[in-house]
């Protein structure tokens, strides 16, 4: 009956990344995602941007090539997360942002 109960009840475990200094960071500006029936693959990628002495060579591009960084895949729950997280993180950085901008108006205004 005692075991009964401890299985019944559900203890979070936390998880902690380890050993990553060694981890390369790439830079992404390219994210492709597309959705199965219960997971999410994702694609990270980075394209360079093409050489633009004239307004002209614009005209000229009609796709760019983008080197594919990492591909990988996630459970609904897991997205479900990350957006979460990346939300909340996204908010914060904003508000900092504004923060910061509305600190450096006002010195410029008293100088």
């Amino acid at each position: 009956m005692a075991e009964e109960r401890k299985l019944s009840q559900r203890k979070p475990i936390k998880t902690t990344f380890i050993s990553d200094a060694d981890l390369p960071v790439h830079y992404v500006n390219i994210v492709n995602v597309r959705a199965g029936l219960e997971e999410f693959f994702i694609t990270l990628g980075t394209v360079m941007p093409p050489e633009i002495t004239d307004i002209t060579d614009l005209e000229g591009i009609d796709s760019l090539n983008a080197h594919t960084l990492l591909r990988f895949a996630v459970s609904r729950s897991v997205m479900k997360q990350m957006l979460e997280v990346m939300q909340a993180i996204y908010d914060q950085q904003t508000s900092q942002l504004e923060m910061l901008q509305t600190v450096q108006e006002e010195d410029q205004e008293r100088e």
